[in-house]
């Protein structure tokens, strides 16, 4: 039988990413994951409380 993975969208384009091998950072004690090093930066460089642009169908597609 196979374990259920689990899948998370990246807060600044809405690709869906698999915690256990995606690119990660935190933010006030919160673990966010990303599909590319451009949408992490992205992140890390936009404001605490600020919401990054979400491009709509993601931004590596």
């Amino acid at each position: 039988m196979k374990e259920a993975t689990s899948v998370i969208k990246d807060p600044v384009c809405g690709m869906t990413v698999n915690p256990a091998t995606a690119l990660h950072a935190e933010r006030d004690g919160e673990t966010f994951y990303f599909c590319s090093e451009h949408c992490r930066e992205t992140f890390l460089s936009t404001p605490a409380g600020a919401k990054p642009e979400n491009k709509a169908g993601g931004c590596c597609s």
